[in-house]
């Protein structure tokens, strides 16, 4: 994970060191294995469950930033590795973190196993090229607290590659908050970002568990991401999660505003775009032709 460290939060530089997956550093490793050994609990109240896929050059700066979550309940930790054919196994045994293998491919699958092997009775979701906030899961997961909201999701930042400047990622981030607003109002299961979202386990189970067969490999924020706009029916696993609860009387959708709550995720999928002034155009264009859905009060989603 590599990032101009200028304009970043001060927390945040922290944990943006580079290493090498072939010769992890003792040391790091050592000190990760330390911090997270709180996650290893048998009867935690909350699950953080995180899906990986040849994940090896992100781990130990996503685990990094785990480890110094300020947690209030018993808390577990557990990584499904969705068949990677990197070292993502070898660095999770190495620091100690309860994983599962899920054969299957595809990250619904990975979501929809780590659903079934979690044990606390909140389930957060995160991801493994993403960094957190030392108050990310008391943020994210306290408005659970509330019988009448069913789902919780943060916003997000995105990290800078040499492609990339943080002030310009800064202000393209400001634009699509702001459309995620206008969405939030009657469409914020589209909101709803696989990386940074919380529900009640036994809700999940209810409505039953993760959509696999949801017709997209990534989620409704990678399309997001991408200037590419969610797809009206939900189809992705993330959304069609959220937009179940809802539709099934579990709760609303709780949009968490809270600086504590945004996940810092990378830049790649807009710089696949060729530029963010490219990006930024498309996202713009696609938000304003499907406005009026937007703003519609009808929850029924198109066919």
């Amino acid at each position: 994970m590599s990032a101009n460290k200028k304009f970043l939060p001060h927390w945040l530089t922290k944990h943006l060191f580079a290493y090498d997956p072939a010769h992890l550093p003792l040391d790091k490793v050592a000190e990760l294995h330390r911090k997270l050994a709180r996650f290893r609990v048998d009867t935690p109240e909350v699950s953080i469950v995180i899906p990986a896929y040849n994940e090896e050059a992100n781990l130990l700066n996503m685990l990094s930033s785990l480890a110094e979550q300020e947690i209030t309940r018993p808390t577990e930790l557990l990584v499904v590795n969705n068949n990677s054919v990197d070292r993502t196994q070898e660095i999770l045994d190495a620091c100690g973190v309860r994983s599962i293998i899920e054969r299957k491919p595809g990250v619904a699958h990975a979501r929809q196993a780590g659903l079934m092997a979690a044990r606390g009775k909140i389930m957060a979701n995160a991801d493994s090229d993403c960094l957190y906030p030392s108050g990310w899961l008391e943020a994210l997961t306290a408005p659970l607290q509330q019988p009448q909201v069913a789902c919780t999701y943060g916003l997000y930042s995105f990290l800078p590659s040499e492609k990339s400047s943080r002030i310009s990622l800064f202000f393209y981030e400001k634009a699509a908050h702001l459309i995620n607003s206008v969405r939030n109002r009657h469409r914020a299961y589209l909101n709803v970002y696989g990386f940074n979202f919380a529900f009640r386990r036994a809700d999940a189970l209810a409505v039953g568990g993760f959509e696999v067969d949801s017709g997209r490999e990534g989620s409704v924020a990678e399309l997001i991401a991408a200037g590419a706009p969610p797809p009206p029916s939900g189809r992705c696993e993330d959304g069609l999660m959220a937009l179940a609860l809802l539709n099934e009387g579990k709760g609303k959708i709780w949009r968490v505003t809270s600086i504590n709550a945004r996940a810092w995720t990378s830049d790649r999928r807009l710089v696949a775009e060729g530029s963010l002034v490219k990006a930024f155009t498309k996202r713009v264009w696609h938000s304003v032709r499907d406005l009026g859905f937007y703003l519609s009060p009808s929850q029924k989603t198109p066919s």
